[in-house]
């Protein structure tokens, strides 16, 4: 069942006439939020105290908000190459470049934001889901890295003045909160 629904997906970008990073690293996202979701659900399977309990409705919530948007951020990435050239036909590139460099903004600040709350769960994942609660903050961090990084490409790629003015507060915000992401390198 799940390869039928992901291989679609994988056969898509895979035979792009455009490369889609954007798509790809969203997808990520949505899938390290919905790992992050189970350990949640696991830990509420086993008898769990009430602070437990809460923490994790809280991580369920947020991780259900989180895998929803990267999901429809992958949706905008698909199409956002046929936004740009449309607004570029308009006379409008530069908005144009700004859709292309608002899509992995926001990805990246999503993708920190999910790690810290999946990072913030850590006292309350039980012990078995603990190891892939850590799998899906390592996935969750690589995702932010590579949203920043495809964001830093197309600033590279438009060097516009406005487009720098408008984006690189971002991008020096974003690394400097993405460093400090506490991700174990080993689980033993």
């Amino acid at each position: 069942m799940v390869e039928e629904k992901f291989s679609g997906i994988i056969n898509n970008i895979a035979s792009a006439d455009h490369c889609q990073a954007g798509a790809t690293i969203a997808l990520s996202g949505a899938l390290a939020a919905a790992l992050a979701r189970a350990t949640a659900v696991v830990t509420e399977l086993a008898e769990t105290d009430e602070a437990t309990a809460q923490a994790s409705q809280v991580l369920k919530d947020e991780m259900s908000t989180a895998a929803a948007r990267f999901q429809a951020l992958a949706d905008q990435d698909a199409t956002a190459i046929g936004e740009f050239v449309k607004l570029r036909e308009n006379g409008q590139p530069l908005q144009g470049y700004q859709v292309l460099c608002e899509g992995p903004r926001e990805m990246a600040d999503l993708a920190w934001q999910a790690a810290t709350a999946m990072q913030t769960y850590r006292p309350f994942v039980g012990p078995r889901p603990h190891d892939d609660l850590e799998f899906a903050i390592t996935l969750m961090a690589g995702t932010a890295r590579a949203a920043l990084q495809l964001l830093d490409s197309n600033l590279r790629i438009w060097p516009l003045p406005e487009l720098l003015a408008q984006f690189d507060p971002a991008v020096h915000q974003l690394h400097s909160r993405i460093v400090l992401l506490n991700v174990r390198p080993r689980i033993r």
